[in-house]
């Protein structure tokens, strides 16, 4: 999950996360736009979101690749925004809630997506 949906899902504003975390509105947007997280930035946003610095890291790492390699791959916007809307439904994945076409398709978009990672 994202740190952008980590935060909506607490309901808070970029601002709300400033507050709660001690970072500026600023470092805030560039974490969110998948700029470069320097150590303390990312202790902090684990002690908010109560989560380890290193799985923060490693989503940080993996949406900044794949959105990397998307805008490297020659995609129309439709592409681009159904790549967008499967990224979410894979951070948002609760099983519980989905239909069996829903997870099967979530599943060939994770690999779909691991290949991307690979290339």
């Amino acid at each position: 999950m994202s740190i952008k949906q980590r935060r909506m899902a607490k309901g808070w504003t970029q601002e709300d996360l400033s507050l709660h975390s001690g970072l500026s509105t600023r470092t805030i947007q560039r974490v969110e736009r998948g700029e470069k997280v320097g150590a303390e930035t990312l202790k902090c946003l684990a002690a908010v979101f109560a989560e380890s610095t290193s799985t923060l890291q490693k989503e940080l790492m993996m949406t900044v690749h794949i959105e990397n390699k998307s805008n490297e791959l020659p995609l129309t916007q439709l592409e681009k925004k159904a790549l967008e809307q499967v990224k979410e439904l894979i951070d948002d994945n609760d099983s519980t809630q989905l239909l069996s076409i829903e997870r099967k398709a979530i599943k060939h978009a994770k690999n779909l997506l691991s290949k991307l990672k690979r290339s």
